[in-house]
């Protein structure tokens, strides 16, 4: 356990513990949270090996707050440290830290604008996606949230600006970022080459991103929304060319059609995704739906000699949740991902490993339970067919991956 995750984990205990609890000057809050989850996955490795036979390798803790210095301005930031076996592996990061400044509002409309490192607000879960109690299980929906851009689309260094309208008692939110950020590249590896690539440690990631939302009049229990994202990520660190002509010529016969990985000297992908989402409160039960389309260009250059791609990827969710009292929720979400939109049985994304990575359908059941004084305990069981959001992580490569996989999640919650 690294010093930074025991310093987190103190200040966490400071504010369970009354004895320790700090006092914080008005206009202040500190919030946080902590997740322990035991992760059983039969049939494949989620996230690592261990959790074949059980692990217990799956928290979260967080700490956030923020600072009021006049109704119009604050600061706000987040540490983050998220454990999830081989594929995350708990460092304590910056989950957003920023200036908040809302320069005009009346009772019509409103605008501000939030400068440093931003949340993205993506879709009806992007921006809350770590945090344990807003989301109905384990993960987001893995179909339209999937691992491979998580780092790249979480969140923004840049500017961006917000704001609120009512427009015919219609309310209108939106968000227009624009940034970047550098992110470790093991995930953009295995989403392109299945594989990690020798000596690559780093991508920039330039973001622009648009999102709206609307509560339309005639119904205040229906949110619909739209989210555009261009991201362009650039793998860094690669070979020079010279170095992967000469590791090729040392080779074996046919190795640079087998093993392309290992003699990339430039890679990058120019992505447009879109998500719309729609949200609707019945009685006890919440409805949500989500669709993603991602269009993306792929170059990529092996010993020098460049080559492309493009190609659409789809995805959807059903997803219902019903509040069964005021403490206890169940919930059941049915999805597909298709990494390649003309290509259902994923055949064209196939590996020797794992033949099954470009598609995924899957059902998931679970349940919540709030135990009081800001405790509770969750479970989930995932049922899926195709390998499209299983968690990549570094060794995956080494297993005989299968078609049908489940996972079970029971978790331990405190939030205060």
């Amino acid at each position: 356990m690294n010093i930074r995750l025991i310093s987190l984990l103190s200040v966490l205990y400071s504010f369970v513990s009354p004895v320790n609890a700090l006092e914080l000057p008005l206009g202040s809050e500190i919030h946080g949270f902590f997740s322990q989850s035991y992760l059983v996955s039969p049939d494949n490795p989620y996230a690592g090996t261990n959790s074949e036979d059980g692990s217990f390798k799956f928290r979260e803790i967080g700490i956030n707050g923020f600072s009021e210095f006049s109704p119009e301005f604050r600061i706000a930031g987040q540490a983050l440290s998220r454990y999830r076996d081989k594929s995350d592996d708990g460092e304590v990061r910056i989950d957003f830290l920023l200036a908040d400044y809302l320069f005009f509002s009346d009772q019509y409309s409103s605008v501000g604008v939030r400068l440093g490192r931003v949340k993205n607000k993506i879709g009806l879960y992007n921006d809350t996606r770590d945090i344990p109690s807003a989301r109905p299980g384990f993960n987001v929906p893995e179909s339209v949230y999937f691992e491979a851009f998580r780092d790249a689309l979480l969140s923004t260094d840049g500017m961006n600006l917000y704001g609120t309208s009512l427009v015919n008692n219609n309310l209108i939110q939106w968000e227009l970022t624009v940034g970047r950020k550098d992110i470790d590249s093991e995930d953009f590896e295995y989403y392109t080459f299945a594989r990690p690539v020798p000596s690559a440690d780093s991508a920039e990631v330039p973001l622009k991103l648009f999102s709206i939302s609307v509560i339309p009049a005639f119904d205040r229990d229906l949110k619909l929304g739209l989210s555009l994202a261009d991201v362009r990520v650039d793998l860094e660190g690669t070979l020079s060319v010279t170095e992967a002509q000469q590791a090729l010529v040392t080779a074996p016969p046919n190795d640079l059609a087998v093993n392309p990985q290992n003699y990339v000297t430039a890679a990058g992908i120019d992505g447009l995704l879109a998500i719309a989402s729609a949200q609707y409160n019945y009685r006890d039960f919440v409805l949500a739906a989500e669709y993603l389309n991602l269009e993306s260009d792929f170059d990529a250059a092996l010993a020098g000699n460049r080559f492309s791609e493009s190609s659409s990827t789809e995805a959807y969710y059903l997803q219902v949740e019903w509040f069964t009292t005021a403490q206890t929720s169940v919930f059941t979400r049915y999805e597909e991902l298709y990494l390649k939109r003309s290509d259902r049985s994923g055949a064209d994304s196939a590996t020797g490993y794992n033949p099954y990575r470009g598609f995924g359908r899957g059902w998931t059941l679970g349940g919540k339970w709030s135990v009081g004084q800001g405790w509770s305990i969750s479970g989930q069981a995932s049922f899926n067919e195709g390998t499209a959001w299983l968690p990549n992580f570094e060794g995956i490569e080494n297993h005989n991956i299968k078609k049908h996989w489940n996972y079970y999640v029971f978790s331990v919650n405190y939030q205060f």
